[in-house]
């Protein structure tokens, strides 16, 4: 009984002693992985499993990560693209250019009240003008017109039996302004819409009176003929008005700059009436210009 008792303490005795040298041997092991965790490689600190618990520190990760992305070519990143400039004014512009405005335009004029009791009948007319767009509904136009519009042919009759003439009258009337006109868009859809626009400033009136004269004439070669030579004529600076509406079209796409435009509006230009000075003013006139052109 005695042995067996001394043989199985010294059995524990043996694995205490073999535990024992185990556990001496693991120290340096583990702490020389604890310091290779914590040692930079190649630049770069490598944190212990337990850093990763943190949400913090996963949300410190992912920030840092996008700022790396936003500085790389390939960012995935919005940017803005054309027409979403991020100019809250002027959204279609991609660069201070796309703010000019430009346009130009034909069409015909109708001559309504004073003017139109025999003393102009129906012409045409000519536009140009430049400005400035503001926003994409609002800009102003500095605008140059040039409406011609022949006299009646009672009229010039009238006056070539008055002035005891044995030859037909000929005549027109030439009125042509600068003007600083205001234009307000109003889009319907992506490429049509309407507008209206108006304003006022310097006018200037040209009444000639022409008969068929004996001349010469040369181009390619010289003749002998009768040529309509102004024999007369009335001429006036004024002040005058004008307002116009139109629609227009971007026929060469939502994202162009470029509207075709179909426009009627009403001219009001502040003439002289017939005077000793003056035998052929006419007095206010009255114009229906109707143009289509392009605009920028």
């Amino acid at each position: 009984m005695v042995e067996n008792c001394r043989f199985s303490r010294s059995l524990v005795g043996r694995i205490a002693v073999a535990a024992s040298a185990v556990v001496l041997a693991a120290v340096p092991y583990a702490a020389k992985a604890q310091t290779d965790a914590n040692t930079p490689y190649n630049g770069h600190q490598y944190a212990s499993s337990a850093d990763y618990s943190s949400s913090l520190d996963w949300k410190s990760y992912l920030r840092n990560d996008d700022a790396v992305g936003d500085g790389l070519g390939g960012s995935a990143s919005p940017t803005p693209q054309y027409g979403q400039s991020g100019n809250p004014h002027y959204p279609e512009s991609t660069s201070r250019w796309s703010h000019v405005a430009l346009e130009a335009g034909v069409g015909f004029t109708a001559p309504v009240g004073n003017t139109a009791h025999g003393w102009e009948t129906y012409g045409y007319n000519i536009k140009a003008g430049a400005g400035w767009n503001f926003t994409k509904h609002l800009g102003v136009l500095v605008e140059y017109q040039w409406n011609r519009d022949k006299i009646p042919g009672s009229t010039l009759t009238q006056l070539a039996i008055v002035s005891g003439s044995n030859v037909p009258f000929g005549g027109n009337v030439n009125t042509w302004s600068f003007t600083i006109d205001p234009i307000f868009y109003l889009p319907v859809t992506k490429k049509t819409g309407a507008y209206i626009t108006g304003g006022g400033g310097f006018y200037r009136k040209v009444t000639n009176f022409t008969a068929p004269v004996l001349g010469e004439s040369c181009y390619y070669y010289c003749y002998i003929g009768y040529f309509p030579t102004t024999i007369a004529h009335s001429s006036s600076n004024q002040g005058g008005l004008n307002i116009r509406a139109g629609f227009y079209w971007k026929a060469f796409g939502e994202d162009s700059n470029a509207k075709l435009f179909a426009e009627a509006g009403y001219l009001w230009v502040d003439s002289p009436v017939a005077s000793n000075s003056d035998p052929y003013g006419s007095g206010t006139s009255s114009l229906v210009p109707v143009t289509f052109g392009i605009r920028f």
